[in-house]
């Protein structure tokens, strides 16, 4: 039996490299919702066996993340209701984490998310909707990174992922790229002045604004809603 062990061990390294990896693509928008990820494929590009492949990407279909079909996985389709039902989630956990970022950031995290904020500023003035993702998503990942609960940012980074299509598609809109420089600009200067209150309701506000342009953004027929004003 422990003949197999090496084996083992380097298949469960393997599975967890290839689950990094598309996730992390994932993460940066570089998987299209049209896209379709083949095992056999991903674990040629990634010079490892099938089977480590097709773990993590089964992985990854069990944490809502991917979604199987006879052709391979691909993004899921979420409807509008779902994203609104994420939107509500959004609200209930990232105010609380960030104020918890807020108690244990540090000078070099600080740094960090000073850094991912100067990279959106130059992305919103050169109107680059990729560069202003990219940085958006490191903003962002400063943060949690410090946030001390780990189970928390698990969760959050599972519904926040799962509408990563939707976030890079409403960056298409100018309104909507301004509002997010804009509030990732308050965001900033509460951690700067190390004030929980004042993260937790700018995170609040920030999410809010996202769900309206997200609906100013789609038919209110397809949303189910009606009007805003009803």
């Amino acid at each position: 039996m422990t003949a197999f062990l090496p084996e083992d061990a380097e298949k469960g390294s393997n599975a967890e490299e290839a689950y990094a990896e598309v996730l992390g693509r994932l993460r940066l928008g570089l998987i299209a919702p049209g896209d379709r990820i083949v095992d056999k494929a991903l674990a040629a590009e990634l010079g490892m066996s099938r089977m480590p492949a097709r773990e993590a990407l089964l992985r990854l279909v069990h944490e809502g993340y991917l979604v199987g079909s006879t052709r391979g996985f691909r993004l899921p389709t979420p409807s509008n209701a779902d994203i609104l039902e994420i939107f509500e989630i959004r609200k209930m956990l990232e105010p609380r984490a960030a104020a918890m970022a807020v108690v244990e950031m540090t000078p070099e995290s600080l740094a960090t998310l000073e850094a991912a904020f100067a990279d959106a500023q130059k992305a919103y003035e050169k109107d680059d909707m990729m560069a202003l993702f990219n940085a958006n998503v490191a903003f962002r990942e400063a943060w949690l990174a410090v946030v001390p609960n780990v189970r928390l940012v698990a969760m959050i980074h599972r519904h926040f992922d799962q509408v990563n299509a939707v976030r890079l598609a409403t960056l298409h809109d100018k309104e909507t790229r301004a509002i997010s420089v804009t509030i990732a600009s308050t965001l900033l200067a509460g951690f700067r002045r190390r004030d929980s209150l004042y993260v937790y309701e700018q995170m609040l506000s920030f999410i809010e604004n996202a769900r309206l342009r997200f609906v100013a953004l789609n038919p209110f027929d397809e949303l189910g809603l009606g009007s805003e004003d009803k």
